[in-house]
């Protein structure tokens, strides 16, 4: 048993070696984005946002329970690329996963109002921190409190205000901070919402508008947006799906 294991060291050891010198790739080198599982435990391929199929050859996160369908964040080294032909784009090893808040929109009514919430919540240059891919709006925020204090992020439906006159559906990020009283310090966190509720038969996309309350209570943001059916990910703003680092993690419901 010792000697298998120590010819599979060896084994991996040749092949990282090899990926390293003979496809250009750095074994020093890693990336982070947004991508979903496909497949299970025993065998299984991240999508990326961006369209790319990553392999998992060395899993560096065993006690991640994978499931199908799940959409997280993902820290990868690319070990080499896939062979012409295969559905696989990068053979990678895994450095870890991190869970994404990921919901639906959700129908604001008069009875579930206060538990949404009304306080203040921003977004910092939309057009860098809100982007659509794979059917997901996805929104980085900023609020003010305790990182430890758990706050409640939802994206709503207004039952009362759907749409605009014209038709255009409305949106909004809410915040509840759930009676935090610290002011401090400003919190960054992410969210992905689910959009295929705003597909139309007969159509291939779909404009809405995304509104979110400051301080003042007023729409600090208020940003038209277009939703493409099965959008190409080519059209993604690599900065927006390609990172380095990740905001410190907070405590968001």
């Amino acid at each position: 048993m010792k000697i298998f294991k120590l010819a599979l060291i060896i084994g991996w050891l040749v092949i990282l070696s090899g990926c390293d010198k003979d496809d250009g790739y750095s074994l020093g080198d890693y990336w982070i984005t947004i991508g979903y599982i496909e497949g299970n435990q025993d065998d299984f391929m991240v999508v990326t946002d961006g369209g790319d199929r990553l392999y998992p050859s060395v899993n560096g996160a065993p006690w991640y329970e994978i499931k199908n369908g799940d959409r997280l964040w993902v820290n990868y080294t690319i070990l080499g690329d896939g062979k012409e032909g295969s559905d696989i784009d990068y053979y990678v090893k895994i450095n870890y996963f991190e869970d994404i808040l990921t919901k639906n929109i959700v129908t604001l009514t008069p009875e579930n109002a206060d538990s949404i919430g009304h306080d203040p919540i921003w977004v910092n240059n939309p057009d860098e921190n809100i982007w659509i891919a794979n059917d997901y709006l996805n929104i980085f925020f900023k609020y003010y409190g305790a990182p430890t204090w758990p706050h409640f992020i939802n994206v709503v439906s207004d039952i009362n205000n759907p749409a605009t006159p014209e038709g255009t559906p409305i949106l909004e990020l809410r915040h509840n901070s759930k009676g935090d009283p610290y002011e401090s310090p400003a919190n960054i966190g992410f969210i992905s919402i689910r959009l295929k509720s705003l597909q139309e038969e007969g159509k291939d996309s779909v404009k809405f508008i995304l509104r979110a309350i400051d301080d003042n209570g007023e729409y600090a943001l208020d940003q038209e947006l277009t939703y493409v059916y099965e959008q190409d990910n080519d059209s993604i703003t690599p900065s927006a799906i390609l990172l380095k680092t990740l905001p410190e993690k907070i405590s968001v419901k």
